[in-house]
């Protein structure tokens, strides 16, 4: 610590070290947060999607053609 009173320079670039540190780090936790990599951070309820369930024609049954007569 006397090294510290005695060096002011020593004490800016370990301050500026360790704040450095501690942004890089908040930088790296938010990326992460919002990437939804965090170990605690629950997966996603997964919804089984239905191909074409809601489209308008899809869910309609489909009949067969009526044969034509040649009379």
């Amino acid at each position: 610590m006397h090294r510290l009173r005695r060096h002011p320079i020593l004490t800016v670039l370990m301050i500026a070290i360790i704040l450095f540190t501690v942004v890089a780090m908040s930088y790296g936790v938010f990326i992460a947060s919002e990437a939804g990599r965090l170990p605690w951070q629950e997966d996603p309820t997964r919804i089984s999607i239905t191909p074409f369930a809601d489209i308008p024609g899809f869910n309609e049954p489909v009949g067969t053609p009526a044969a034509v007569s040649d009379t």
